[in-house]
């Protein structure tokens, strides 16, 4: 903005010393503030100017700031209006109609009003002194009024009036006027600061996209990201060495060496993806079940009501973790195509340098469920719990090295049983550890 400039032996009139500070507004407003506030137009500072109710036929509107664009403004004066009101009017509405609700508009625009009036000496073009009541500073001071809306069975907002900004929409129900708060809406725009504050996140993939995206959210979707988490990969800086021990009921992932590990509070460190699995085609069951070659592969047959058993002993890997739980899967098939088989397995500990080898004092036991043949000779997996959710059998904890003897039985299903013989496959034997 160009200051105002005076020069030697120049006229100097009244005007010029009024332009100064229109000067001052139009540079702080339009090239200052304006950029501040992200370029915000036609808006409030957080609830100024708010409508509330007030009764059936007021509302009354909060004290506050805010700045309105007025493009028929020219220089020295700034296009940036300062809405204020230093305290809070209440506007009175129009009788409701006797017959029909109507929507009124509440507005505002930017106003100067008369300050202090002060007794100057004034002389008049005759010539004349006199001491005069004269106004001596203006300020700000918006103007508020009602626009009223046509009353009808569907009654719709009337025009915004040129130079106004809408605060509220008011709905006068016929007869008893405003119904309370939930009558008024607000039609407010609030500045951009603080927590309102806004940034341009429509090429974001991971938070919500959006031209104007509060701080507020933004932040509350950055939180939600970092405790839950959603990527597509990660980059893990080598360490070298092992990190500190993590707080209670946390892991931590970390690279080390071209390898990734896990580190648990009680400072364990287990390589990712070293939970143990045994069994497989080397898994050799022993018992008195029927054995017999049956497609090309080695079966043990389960008779109906036969008693059978079969047994296996399972070496815990060195590298289980205690505390994890014990999975045994299991192939099994009919011949028949319907009704049930069920199958049990009782898992027995033995510890190491402790138990005897036949012992059978801490046990767990787990059916597979009723399994319902419709395909004959149709491919089942088992799942057998070895040990509960936290690894151990009859409340001992499982450690590396130990023994779990498990032996399979064929037990009753809670329908029809199956009358065929059930088949084990011992090659599909897979033990999960963890």
């Amino acid at each position: 903005m160009a200051r105002r400039k005076f020069n030697d032996g120049q006229e100097v009139i009244y005007e010029d010393f009024n332009k100064m500070g229109q000067t001052i507004e139009a540079e702080l407003y339009e090239r200052t503030i304006y950029e501040m506030l992200q370029r915000a137009e036609d808006a409030f500072f957080a609830d100024g100017f708010l409508v509330s109710y007030s009764s059936p036929t007021s509302v009354s509107v909060t004290a506050g700031v805010g700045f309105q664009t007025d493009n028929t403004q020219v220089a020295p004066n700034s296009k940036k209006r300062l809405l204020y009101r230093g305290s809070a009017p209440t506007i009175n509405l129009t009788a409701p109609d006797g017959a029909n609700d109507r929507i009124d508009l509440i507005v505002c625009k930017a106003a100067r009003a008369d300050g202090a009036t002060e007794a100057r000496k004034y002389k008049a073009p005759i010539g004349t002194i006199s001491t005069e009541s004269l106004v001596t500073s203006d300020d700000w001071e918006s103007e508020v009024i009602s626009v009223d809306g046509t009353p009808a069975g569907s009654p719709s907002a009337p025009a915004l009036p040129a130079g106004y900004i809408q605060l509220a929409e008011v709905l006068v129900s016929a007869v008893t006027g405003l119904s309370g708060a939930g009558a008024v809406t607000d039609s407010r725009t609030i500045m951009p600061v603080g927590g309102a504050a806004t940034v341009n996140t429509l090429a974001a993939a991971r938070i919500t996209a959006s031209a104007a995206l509060s701080i507020q959210q933004a932040i509350l979707d950055l939180d939600a990201l970092a405790e839950f988490g959603r990527m597509d990969y990660n980059d893990f800086d080598d360490l070298v060495s092992d990190p500190a021990v993590p707080a209670a009921n946390n892991l931590r992932l970390y690279n080390k060496g071209d390898l990734l590990f896990v580190r648990n509070n009680a400072g364990d460190v287990t390589p990712v993806g070293s939970g143990a699995g045994g069994g497989g085609g080397g898994a050799d069951w022993q018992g008195d079940a029927l054995e017999s070659i049956e497609y090309g592969q080695k079966v043990k047959e389960f008779a109906q009501g036969g008693g059978q058993t079969e047994t296996l002993y399972i070496k815990v890997p060195q590298g289980y973790l205690a505390g994890r739980q014990i999975l045994m899967y299991l192939g099994h098939y009919s011949p028949s195509s319907s009704n049930e088989f069920a199958m049990t397995a009782t898992s027995s500990l033995i510890r190491k340098n402790l138990d005897a080898i036949s012992s059978t004092t801490n046990q767990n036991i787990d059916a597979s469920g009723d399994i319902t043949n419709s395909v004959a000779d149709q491919s089942r997996e088992l799942l057998f719990e070895l040990t509960n959710a936290t690894g151990q059998i009859n409340a001992f904890s499982v450690s590396p090295g130990d023994l779990i003897r498990v032996d399979l039985t064929r037990t009753a299903p809670g329908g029809t049983e199956d009358t065929a013989d059930i088949r084990m496959v011992p090659t599909t034997t897979e033990v999960k550890f963890g």
